[in-house]
């Protein structure tokens, strides 16, 4: 009984997150993420933005997320809780005294070119949902780099896959937009 008490509490808070993360969406006007598949068991996203420095400084700056992610997808309620370990089998976690979340583990690591991450973000972990982030640095005109994040994640959930995967990208893309503002102060 408690097991199943337990899965309907997820199930109604995953719903709540997912019409507010639509909301949202419908508040934001344009949004430069894009859902690029969906199917039964998954599905892909990518988001984009371009950062006024070159492979190496956006490198730099990824690679520390207490100084840019967005502390409204936050565990614990600062970014400052957040750190990446960019080494194969590394962690992207948080923590708060002793309290941790592994939000993704890294798998590759190729400084200023690919960084690739295997878990899932945020509530999808707890709805059996997992995939790799991947995050690609290119050269754009005057010293600008653009890094596009690829993110497919699959697994089965009784949630809409439909409704549920632009929510995910509009996230996904807030983090590029914290990242590029983060650079911009």
């Amino acid at each position: 009984m408690a097991i199943n008490a337990s899965i309907m509490e997820v199930k109604v808070k995953t719903r709540l997150i997912v019409l507010a993360g639509l909301f949202l969406l419908l508040l934001a006007g344009s949004i430069r993420a894009e859902v690029v598949a969906v199917g039964d068991c998954g599905f892909h996203i990518r988001v984009q933005t371009e950062l006024p420095v070159d492979k190496a400084a956006a490198w730099e700056q990824v690679v520390h997320p207490a100084r840019w992610w967005s502390e409204s997808h936050s565990c614990f309620g600062s970014r400052e809780n957040f750190m990446l370990d960019p080494v194969a089998g590394g962690c992207f976690c948080e923590s708060l005294g002793d309290k941790s979340v592994l939000h993704l583990t890294v798998s590759t690591v190729v400084p200023g070119e690919k960084l690739i991450m295997l878990g899932g973000l945020g509530p999808l972990q707890a709805l059996g949902l997992s995939g790799p982030a991947v995050f690609t640095f290119e050269d754009v005109s005057d010293g600008r780099t653009r890094i596009v994040h690829d993110y497919r994640v699959s697994g089965f959930t009784e949630l809409n896959l439909e409704e549920l995967a632009p929510v995910v990208a509009g996230v996904q893309q807030e983090q590029l937009d914290s990242l590029a503002a983060s650079l911009a102060r």
